[in-house]
């Protein structure tokens, strides 16, 4: 290309230089020989067309131009008119040496021959094109689908090479390479066949078909390309389809499908493979390209990350899911429910304890059971014969149809089968209630008059006790006044003084009071309890508070005198401070006492 611009340059000037020409005659009257004004020169190498331009020409009316191959002159053209000018195709000939021989004629008188330089036909393109990238990452370049990558930064350099054979080669030309800027020609003069390429400012990912076009000195050329790529950007990957949802899952491990679904490398090398990892794990695993595996799952709240890696090993950002993982069961405790006693009325509440340290306890799928049992080792019941269900949750009230009057001695037994809301389950260990009786029979107080007497059978002391039921009852308790010395021995029983059978109703009104008499014949403090239903034949929910104790003293004879005026003696004041110091003594087993 460079080529025919100057020989079209140097066409127009030789035309005006042949138009502004005085006619020119030498002394003697001879005209101007015709002449070559656009070459060739001597050593000029052309090709394609070539424009010859005679000069000189005023005298002419006709011009022979001929060439010569090394051998012969052959005849080109005849021109007869201007302008005498001639596009020579020189691919009429075979390439190698010429020189051109022009004539020109006036009225068919020769005005003399004009010879052109030696020069040379050259219409053979450069041979041979080798282009290559050196090192890439990845692929070759030879073609599309074999592009050659470059995982390379910005500042990076990119290095071509070339060769090629031509008898007279010019220079190479390098385009369509990372911007900004084109490298510069390599030749003509001095070539390097080389390029290092860098701009300071490579783009994070791209294309490019790079092309490399020798030229020689004739014009003639030959291109040769190569696809290349610069991909430092992780691909995209797609969302997961997950075999767990977004509740709690129990599963030991995590299945996914579909990250190769909208997965992409936007423009670049390619996706080569998937990777998963726990967060909790800093190691990526990878799955290969199916875009699908597993993952085995911990307890806890773990976050699960995907990501795509393309063929050069750049890795995309992450996508991840929570799942939230418990593969414990539930734990039980006890059970909290009021007193089974056999006047219960309604629906009695029972509540089971349990926890769940991650997940929590799903009421909606706990399930709590009931039994009654005879001897509290059943499992099932043995009375009722299979667990019965009585309602979901931790707390939940039992049949109101249940008659609690008819179970007393009988054990309600209790369990549950716990869900966690990953659903682990677990069941409770049973547990047996025994139902009481309702009745209660108690003392509610017992009082002396008398702390110390005179012993014989002048030394009485009164009694008075309070018996309390804690529900309106028309039975006939039994109810016994023992004695015993105080200082006994485990040897020596106590000594039932007198037993009475109340009448039939007379705790209706929850109270009855009695009033006891004991002689004390003996000096020496004795205790004294007033038992109800000795004989144990009245159930009742709490055998252990049917006694109550008090104690008195008797006194001998000797030590207690007749007080003779207003003023006491010194015995009366002596008689006087040991009777405090026994009352003094005594006074906090004057309580109300059970065994």
């Amino acid at each position: 290309m460079r080529g025919c611009a100057t020989r079209v340059i140097l066409l127009a000037l030789v035309l005006l230089a042949s138009l502004l020409a005085p006619s020119t005659i030498a002394a003697g009257g001879r005209s101007v020989t015709p002449d070559f004004g656009s070459g060739p020169d001597e050593g000029d190498v052309i090709g394609g067309s070539f424009t010859i331009v005679a000069v000189n020409t005023t005298d002419v009316d006709a011009l022979l131009l001929e060439v010569w191959n090394g051998s012969v002159w052959a005849t080109m053209v005849n021109l007869s008119s201007s302008p005498w000018i001639y596009n020579w195709d020189t691919t009429g000939v075979v390439d190698g040496d010429y020189r051109l021989r022009m004539e020109g004629f006036d009225s068919g008188a020769s005005l003399g021959i004009s010879l052109s330089g030696n020069f040379t036909v050259d219409n053979t393109d450069p041979a041979n094109l080798q282009f290559a990238v050196l090192s890439p990452d990845l692929g070759g370049g030879s073609a599309i689908s074999d592009r050659a990558w470059f995982d390379i930064p910005s500042t990076g350099v990119l290095s071509f090479t070339w060769n090629a054979t031509d008898a007279h080669l010019s220079h190479a030309a390098l385009t369509g390479v990372p911007g900004p800027g084109a490298p510069s020609n390599d030749g003509p003069g001095f070539f390097a066949y080389r390029w290092d390429w860098t701009t300071g400012s490579f783009p994070a990912q791209g294309t490019w078909t790079a092309q490399l076009k020798v030229f020689d000195t004739a014009s003639n050329s030959a291109t040769a390309n190569l696809y290349i790529g610069i991909d430092t950007v992780g691909p995209d990957v797609g969302t997961p389809s997950l075999s767990v949802g977004s509740g709690w899952t129990d599963d030991t491990s995590l299945s996914f499908s579909g990250l190769n679904i909208g997965a992409s490398d936007n423009g670049g090398c390619g996706i080569d493979h998937y990777e998963v990892r726990d967060s909790a794990d800093s190691t990526w695993t990878g799955i290969g390209n199916t875009g699908g595996g597993s993952i085995a799952l911990q307890e806890g709240v773990r976050t699960i990350e995907f990501r795509a890696v393309d063929l050069l090993g750049n890795a995309g950002s992450a996508t991840s899911a929570i799942i939230s993982v418990d593969q414990t069961n539930p734990v039980a405790g006890g059970w909290v429910l009021p007193e089974l006693v056999t006047n219960l009325f309604g629906g009695v509440t029972a509540s089971v304890q349990a926890s769940d340290d991650r997940s929590g306890i799903d009421a909606a799928n706990t399930t709590l059971y009931y039994g009654f049992d005879a001897d509290g080792i059943g499992d099932p019941p043995d009375l009722t014969n299979a667990w019965i269900q009585f309602g979901t949750g931790q707390t939940a009230s039992l049949p109101s149809s249940i008659v609690w009057s008819t179970k007393q001695g009988q054990y309600l037994s209790l369990k549950a089968v716990l869900q966690d809301n990953a659903s682990n389950s677990a069941s409770s260990p049973v547990q047996h209630f025994i139902v009481l009786p309702s009745l209660d029979l108690s003392w509610e107080s017992a009082s002396v008059d008398r702390l110390v007497v005179r012993a014989g059978s002048g030394g009485i002391v009164n009694i008075t006790s309070v018996l309390i039921s804690n529900e309106p009852w028309t039975g006939s308790p039994s109810v016994s006044l023992q004695t015993a010395p105080a200082d006994r021995d485990s040897t020596v029983n106590w000594t039932t003084i007198e037993t009475r059978t109340l009448s039939s109703g007379s705790l209706v009104d929850l109270k009855e009071t009695l009033i006891w008499s004991v002689t004390i014949l003996s000096a020496g403090e004795l205790d004294i309890r007033i038992v109800i239903d000795g004989d144990y034949a009245i159930d009742e929910k709490d055998e252990g508070n049917n006694e109550v104790y008090v104690v008195a003293q008797g006194a001998e004879p000797g030590m207690i005198g007749v007080v003779p005026g207003f003023m006491p003696d010194m015995l009366t004041v002596i008689l006087a401070g040991l009777f405090i110091s026994i009352w003094m003594s005594h006074k906090r087993r004057v309580t109300l006492q059970t065994n």
